[in-house]
């Protein structure tokens, strides 16, 4: 894959300048290697009928899990390691994350859409995460063959992934605040001064997020 080969030429590209740095060679030959580019992909994100149509199908298995990603712009992954215990209904927010610093452990508003779906879920866990799969952590696996048979019968053709674009999509079309943008879904903001001096509280990331009325 492109990832795997850009992972290799990074690879030799380190062992050649520790080498260097041994005397052992005198020129650094892997920085004349190439790799795949990275492809390019079309990502599709639901439109207002098909979240429309999420809601009035919640009675089918999983659809729940959808327009959580949708409203929180968690990764399924991190959607997937969510505990309980990380869930404070009471301020309704989530602490959950993963990848990056700026991703990890970040704290994600609980939409008042959504509300009822993450009580719910709480409720019944059995394995102390979020979303199970026959009373354990939710896998993959499971996950996906629930997904296609979910957008077999809404007749849809989303990945997983197009939930966070969504998302993003969403917030930067309403006019919402782009630091916490960056901070929900877990990005470094670009600017030096956004990133070391904008701070935003719990208020004004709840306040962005429930700008998404729909």
């Amino acid at each position: 894959s492109y990832s795997m080969q850009s992972a290799i030429k990074n690879l030799f590209g380190h062992l050649d300048r520790f080498a260097m740095e041994l005397d052992i060679i005198s020129k650094c030959y892997s920085s004349l290697l190439t790799s795949a580019p990275i492809p390019e992909t079309a990502k599709q994100i639901f439109t207002d009928e098909e979240v429309n149509r999420l809601w009035q199908n919640q009675n089918i298995d999983y659809v729940d899990s959808i327009l959580f990603l949708l409203y929180t712009g968690f990764r399924i992954s991190e959607m997937f390691d969510l505990k309980i215990e990380n869930i404070d209904i009471k301020n309704q927010t989530m602490i959950g994350g993963i990848k990056t610093e700026a991703g990890k452990n970040r704290i994600v508003p609980i939409h008042s859409k959504i509300f009822h779906i993450v009580q719910n879920r709480l409720k019944h866990s059995k394995s102390g995460y979020l979303f199970e799969c026959n009373d354990k952590k939710l896998k993959s696996s499971c996950y996906r063959r629930s997904w296609a048979n979910i957008m077999k019968i809404l007749e849809m053709k989303h990945t997983p992934h197009e939930c966070r674009h969504t998302f993003r999509s969403r917030l930067d079309s309403i006019g919402a605040n782009k630091v916490c943008i960056d901070k929900i879904m877990g990005h470094k903001s670009e600017g030096t001064g956004e990133r070391v001096y904008t701070h935003k509280s719990i208020e004004e990331l709840k306040k962005n997020i429930e700008l998404i009325t729909n």
